[in-house]
């Protein structure tokens, strides 16, 4: 089986546009080392990646030199990155892998997470060309964890692509295909044409394998299209690739080498030595399915040569194959046998354990024997050198024991001088957080001061006048025929609904019975109150001896409740809800829970206090409050407060 190949995340990041190529060199490294001077260099860096290798790293050195001096983790990270890319492309892999481990380090000192999810992944991708599938899955992974629920789609289309990369290489192709369609769903979204072409690509070499040809064709067909618009060498690569492999597969010879030949010439073209070998290979396989075995050796042999040269395993299998087939048909048994032995040997190298069991055996017993022998030579030397350490083992514990005391001595200062500094931290965040706690505080009394005048105006005001309207006209219903009348019927029902309206509201507002007898029979009467209201029961249960608290404190409680069932009966659309309210020792408890179909994300900001005020005013009272809401379960809150001060406020 043909392996697909890493895809390198190749990306070069820069902070402007490049500049002209005949930037002098001179004039910039002659500048005042500041900010300015780090863009215009790196920019200058990166000119020469493809077109003077030697000259780009010479400008990376001095790059970092300067970053490091101004303390740049972000510039430093990208040479190191950009160092990688070059390595890379070069098929330098362990060097590459060292480098865009080094940018990892850096760019997670920064807010750069995109730069840092692309290393890992190209650790990976590069990790899987030398066999090392267990560092690709843990870099993958990685990249993975990092992109979660970030702005960087196109990066997290990368690592669904590499994971389908991984699959497919195991022979698990309708696993692979289901992430190459995540990672093509999430590109297409991004507007992210390479990865595109790349996910095609593996979807391609996915549904070619499981013998749908048609539907391979398809996106292969449009991996090119993309490809060619783009009109990047290796975006071109890849798209041609997927197109010789998938006729390779389909029994067509011509059309395969024609494709692996746009391949070789667009990865010369980009000087791409891993798209070369593949290039190479992909040549090899349709002559070799044209019947033209020489012709096919001879292609084999150039990409055995290459890999070997650059130290890529994960093909050889496969070269080793193609290469005692092609002679088989040519009679050359003995050559057959050999590369056939080969290819056993390498097959499945990565995941083959019984190989790597057996592999490992020997070489435990070559160590083994080769330590008995360096024991034996070094017994003698130990004796001698004896007598030597028992003379300086007495100045060195006393130089040990000098080195220990000021080691402690200067750990008792580093610790003495961190801990003030804590401290100092500990106290300015608390003032702050005390600060802000007393301004909520406050604005939460002004609220209640205002409800209380409002609730008191409707009662003695607006519902006195009613009260007099509907006495004066109740005095007229003498009146001959008056109350035969519709209108004066509808009039006086209607003054009866304004008038019980208005004692809720101001009920509602300020809540007598809640001052008068406590949080546990005010909320059982609002909940009560508002049963059957729009077709939602809600169940209301209370647990344990719950005690009387400060008035400021129950109001906020009942005014939370009410705030959070006023949203379920608005938007929740349940039929049911529950409120329960728990106290143990000085522990207070609130769950809410019912089997609507949750708030709905864009309604949270709009509602009465909203859901972040209201977690604003809990945190304000020393509260915790956990909500969690979803179309299947409902909506569920539960709060928790600490009762044990605010009992001992009230006056006994």
């Amino acid at each position: 089986m043909n392996k697909i190949s890493a895809l390198l995340c190749a990306f070069l990041l820069i902070a402007h546009t490049l500049p002209a190529q005949d930037t002098e060199e001179a004039k910039i490294l002659s500048a005042k080392d500041d900010s300015a001077k780090v863009i215009r260099l790196a920019n200058y860096a990166y000119s020469f990646v493809d077109s003077d290798k030697q000259k780009a790293a010479r400008l990376y050195d001095e790059l970092m030199r300067l970053s490091k001096k101004l303390n740049y983790p972000y510039w430093s990270g990208m040479v190191w990155f950009n160092r990688g890319y070059m390595h890379a492309k070069a098929a330098n892999d362990a060097e590459a892998i060292r480098n865009f481990d080094s940018a990892a380090v850096y760019l997670h000192q920064t807010d750069r997470v995109d730069m840092e999810a692309y290393s890992h992944l190209n650790i990976g991708a590069i990790a899987e060309r030398l066999g090392k599938i267990d560092v690709k899955i843990s870099r993958i992974s990685k990249a993975i964890q990092l992109l979660q629920n970030t702005k960087y789609q196109n990066i997290l289309a990368n690592a669904y692509s590499a994971m389908g990369v991984l699959f497919f290489n195991l022979d698990e192709y309708d696993k692979g295909l289901v992430y190459f369609q995540k990672g093509s769903k999430t590109a297409t979204q991004a507007r992210d044409t390479s990865t595109m072409v790349e996910t095609l690509y593996g979807m391609t070499n996915c549904l070619s394998s499981l013998g749908k040809f048609p539907e391979a064709l398809t996106n292969a067909n449009e991996a090119v299209r993309l490809a060619t618009l783009r009109k990047n060498d290796y975006t071109l690569c890849v798209a041609h690739n997927s197109m010789a492999e998938l006729y390779r597969k389909w029994g067509k010879a011509g059309l395969s080498i024609e494709h692996a030949r746009q391949v070789l010439q667009y990865a010369i073209a980009c000087d791409d030595v891993q798209y070369q070998l593949i290039a190479t290979m992909g040549l090899a396989d349709g002559y070799r399915l044209a019947g033209n075995f020489r012709e096919s050796i001879g292609y084999y042999n150039k990409a055995l040569q290459l890999g070997k040269e650059k130290g890529v395993v994960i093909q050889l299998d496969d070269i080793y194959k193609g290469l005692s087939e092609a002679h088989e048909h040519l009679n050359n048994s003995g050559q057959a046998l050999d590369y056939y032995k080969k290819f056993i040997v390498y097959r499945d190298s990565t995941s083959n354990e019984k190989i790597k069991k057996n592999a490992a055996e020997l070489e435990v017993k070559y160590q083994t024997a080769e330590k008995e022998k360096v024991l034996s030579q070094n017994k003698l030397q130990l004796a001698r050198q004896d007598l030597q350490l028992q003379k300086s083992r007495s100045y060195i514990y006393y130089a040990l024991g000098a080195f220990i005391l000021v080691s402690l001595v200067a750990i008792l200062l580093y610790l003495q001088s961190r801990y003030k500094k804590l401290s100092h931290a500990r106290e300015l965040q608390s003032i702050r957080q005390q600060r802000e706690l007393q301004l909520l505080q406050a604005l939460m009394q002004g609220e209640e001061k205002e409800r209380s005048r409002i609730a008191k105006d409707l009662h003695d005001g607006v519902a006195g006048m009613l009260a007099a309207v509907k006495m004066h006209l109740s005095s007229t219903e003498s009146a001959d025929g008056l109350l035969q009348e519709e209108g004066y019927r509808q009039g006086m029902n209607l003054l009866n609904e304004a008038t019980e309206e208005i004692r809720k509201t101001s009920h509602n507002l300020m809540p007598e019975v809640l001052l008068q007898y406590g949080l546990d029979i005010a909320l059982g009467r609002y909940c009560e109150r508002v049963s059957n209201s729009r077709g939602l029961e809600i169940q209301y249960d209370s647990w344990g001896d719950i005690d009387r608290f400060a008035d400021s404190f129950e109001l906020s409680v009942y005014r939370i409740v009410q705030e959070l069932l006023n949203n379920v009966m608005k938007h929740s659309k349940a039929t049911h809800g529950m409120v329960q309210l728990t106290q143990q020792d000085d522990l207070l408890s609130i769950s809410i829970e019912d089997n609507g179909v949750g708030l709905g994300a864009g309604n949270h900001a709009q509602d009465g206090m909203g859901l972040h005020s209201l977690q604003s005013r809990v945190k304000a009272m020393n509260g915790k409050i956990d909500i969690r809401e979803s179309e299947e379960n409902g909506f569920a809150a539960y709060l928790e407060f600490e009762v044990l001060n605010i009992k001992r406020e009230i006056a006994v």
